[in-house]
């Protein structure tokens, strides 16, 4: 199925081949929250020395699982079918933000995200792009004196307007998600306030981001879009568009629809 609106920057697609592996894909998994099930196992077959060890170290079985499902995920979805998951090296970024070291043909933007009950993992084909993904479960308690804390004014102010307790719950995790998903992204994590910008068009499908500090501004042109990977979660993905940076054939032109394709990683197993 295809969902698309006018001049919308995205095309949502709930169908994936793995053979396909243009524009970006969102994967996502339910994690156990207790003794780790088949999809825990599969995926820890996957994982080095290193993460195994890593895992070992979460003292409660909600992160654990979440940890190797995460993992595993990106392990896989790099791999696609041409390369062995366990062959896939990680290296560490500046600010803490991995990426693929070896083989070159897995390296790719990827982001993997976490809530309660559900892992989700965004791979990007476009090697030169920037990608965030975020998650939270609908429904969990919220601090008011966090929005007034973290979120900007126009943003706050947004919150105020919401007729209801849930709907005003469900909008600041909705706005969460995305300044989440920017700032893993641009891979500065907190270091970057989020009171530094602001989403607007928040009530839509693909809300638009204002830089309040001067310095967040550069060449890359950003893109999100506001999605439900499960019924019961919301989610957010932030696409970086670096190709106004590039000299390439590509930067000439404007990049068309940017298809973002959603699928359970269960499907793969």
């Amino acid at each position: 199925m295809i969902h698309t609106d006018g001049d919308s920057s995205f095309r949502i697609l709930d169908y994936i081949s793995m053979e396909d592996s243009s524009g970006i894909q969102v994967w996502h998994a339910g994690s156990s929250s207790s003794e780790p099930g088949i999809l825990e196992q599969r995926c820890e077959n996957w994982l080095s020395q290193d993460e195994r060890a890593r895992a070992d170290r979460f003292r409660i079985a909600t992160s654990r699982n979440q940890h190797v499902v995460g993992r595993g995920m990106a392990r896989r979805l790099l791999g696609r079918e041409q390369i062995d998951p366990c062959l896939i090296a990680f290296a560490i970024g500046k600010n803490g933000k991995p990426y693929v070291s070896q083989p070159a043909e897995a390296r790719r933007p990827f982001n993997i995200a976490h809530t309660d009950g559900l892992v989700m993992c965004g791979i990007h084909s476009h090697c030169d792009d920037l990608l965030g993904v975020d998650v939270e479960k609908l429904g969990r308690r919220t601090d008011p004196a966090l929005a007034k804390r973290y979120f900007s004014k126009p943003e706050i102010d947004h919150l105020e307007t919401c007729v209801s307790e849930t709907e005003q719950r469900n909008t600041f995790l909705k706005i969460w998600t995305l300044k989440e998903a920017f700032i893993k992204a641009i891979g500065t994590g907190l270091q970057t306030p989020l009171g530094d910008f602001a989403f607007d068009k928040i009530e839509s499908a693909e809300p638009e981001i204002r830089f309040l500090n001067p310095k967040l501004e550069s060449k890359t042109r950003w893109s999100f879009l506001s999605i439900e990977p499960r019924p019961g979660y919301v989610g957010a993905v932030a696409v970086g568009d670096n190709s106004a940076r590039a000299s390439t054939a590509r930067a000439s032109t404007a990049r068309a629809s940017t298809e973002v394709k959603l699928r359970r990683f269960e499907e793969l197993l």
